[in-house]
């Protein structure tokens, strides 16, 4: 099998691949320099049985190892640099690379010891006897992971799942006949390639052949300016961006997209990685934003079920019906499993079902709904919080005797963590707590309500009640 890069310069060689800001480049010129990336990257270490780390934020570098360090027949595991300190490196001790890749930029924003990387802006040219860039061919083995994703999974446990070439394929396949795509489309890269939303959609955009918009990290002000200059049809966000896009652009309900309207060239908002408020999506709705709503997991290959924008308007949250080739089922307690060919072999029983961890129900058209999460993680603002490490990491402080963290609902959020502390003795300076907690945990992690309490509550068989406890961080004032 040829890669999905290698099969689009094939077919539209002259067609836009990736525009940068600076460059648009041409599928053929993407596929050139992403051989010329995997041939400098082979006497390196990059090679069959090996697993090469990639930590970096989109850019034209980073997409470009993407493909290059499959073709050395090496398995990439990709990082996100906003891992903080520690989180980073705990990921690294689970992902054991042989060769950790970077670009100059993030190795200086992460803040590390610059010879822990090689950085991807002048590699070192192979020796004249070193295998040649044609001799690099993608595996055949479809089932072969394309990359290693670190994940706090659905169950807020670490761990690391592997992601095929045909479980991309396919959910590219999928998305692309939910979505109506076409290779007219220009998709702003606006997520993290360390994560499934964002490595699935620069798989996507090959497989369709159309072209990937990127300018650095996400802000909400570049994509406010890509908007409002029509240089893209669609974007993948989080809750969190829609709240902000609707902010920075001034709409009002009712004004059908604030001072500016809502481009015409603009296709679709696809918002997921977490559940967005009613409220939210029919502000963005109303103003004339097309919105779609998906719901999934790095499990499952992102995407599960989709609503397209049409849907969206017609029944307001719902995510729709599973895509192609996809099964859902939702069990008596309510959760809701999943199976097809986009689901990994390491995450499913041995029928092929994998159990999500949320709750849903399918309504009399199919349309699946989620309702809510049958463990105790936290999801703010796209990412898994494992609120057993948070509590770990709050015991750790001075003066702190016992925690609880939970999530609290929040309409930009999704959700935010709280923690209730009791005091060893005496009083316990919470500004002092929150500002130690800063150091040690990732923004995701950081708890957004600190509260005070005598004791944690619990239930007959001595656990905590988290209800409880939810409800004591969420009284006004002390708790």
């Amino acid at each position: 099998m040829s890669d999905a890069l290698r099969r689009a310069a094939g077919v539209r060689p002259g067609a836009p691949a990736l525009d940068d800001g600076d460059r648009v480049w041409s599928y053929a010129e993407m596929d050139a320099a992403v051989a010329r990336t995997a041939r400098r990257l082979a006497p390196l270490g990059a090679a069959p049985g090996r697993t090469v780390a990639l930590v970096a934020h989109q850019s034209t570098l980073a997409v470009q190892a993407l493909f290059a360090v499959p073709r050395t027949g090496a398995t990439l595991a990709v990082l996100n640099p906003r891992l903080g300190p520690e989180a980073l490196e705990r990921a690294l001790n689970d992902v054991a690379p042989d060769l950790l890749l970077s670009t100059e930029a993030d190795v200086y924003e992460l803040g590390v010891d610059r010879g822990w990387f090689t950085t991807l802006d002048d590699l070192p040219k192979p020796p004249p006897d070193h295998q040649s860039a044609e001799g690099l061919r993608t595996p055949t083995d479809v089932r072969r992971a394309f990359a290693l994703l670190w994940t706090s999974g659905t169950s807020g446990t670490a761990g690391i799942v592997p992601i095929t070439w045909a479980a991309l394929d396919a959910s590219a396949q999928a998305v692309s006949e939910r979505l109506e795509l076409n290779v007219e489309d220009r998709w702003y890269g606006s997520l993290s390639i360390a994560h499934i939303g964002g490595l699935a959609l620069v798989h996507r955009v090959v497989h369709v052949g159309c072209c990937l918009v990127i300018r650095g990290t996400y802000s909400v002000g570049t994509f406010v300016d890509l908007l409002n200059r029509s240089e893209i049809t669609h974007a993948s966000l989080v809750p969190t961006m829609l709240e902000q896009l609707l902010d920075a652009r001034g709409d009002t309900v009712g004004d059908r997209g604030g001072d500016r309207g809502v481009p015409e060239a603009l296709r679709c908002l696809l918002v997921g990685g977490a559940a967005a408020s009613d409220r939210l999506v029919e502000a963005a709705v109303s103003l004339g934003y097309p919105v779609a709503l998906t719901y999934g997991l790095t499990e499952a290959c992102s995407q599960v079920a989709t609503a397209p924008p049409a849907l969206v308007r017609e029944k307001l949250g719902t995510v729709g019906l599973p895509l192609s080739g996809v099964e859902v089922r939702v069990a008596d307690d309510g959760e809701v499993s999943v199976k097809g060919p986009t689901v990994s072999e390491t995450s499913c029983d041995e029928d092929g079902w994998l159990a999500t961890g949320d709750q849903g129900l399918l309504d009399d058209e199919g349309h699946l709904w989620i309702t809510g999460r049958l463990g105790e993680g936290i999801i703010s603002g796209g990412v898994n919080v494992d609120p057993r490490r948070v509590e770990e990491i709050v015991l750790d402080m001075p003066g702190v005797a016992a925690a609880a963290v939970v999530g609290i609902p929040d309409t930009t959020w999704g959700e935010v963590v709280g923690a209730l502390l009791v005091p060893e003795s005496g009083p316990l300076d919470l500004e002092s707590v929150e500002a130690a907690l800063r150091e040690r945990v990732s923004s995701s992690e950081a708890p957004r309500r600190l509260a005070i309490a005598e004791e944690i509550p619990r239930n007959a068989n001595g656990k905590v009640d988290r209800v409880a406890v939810r409800a004591l961080l969420l009284k006004p004032g002390p708790a």
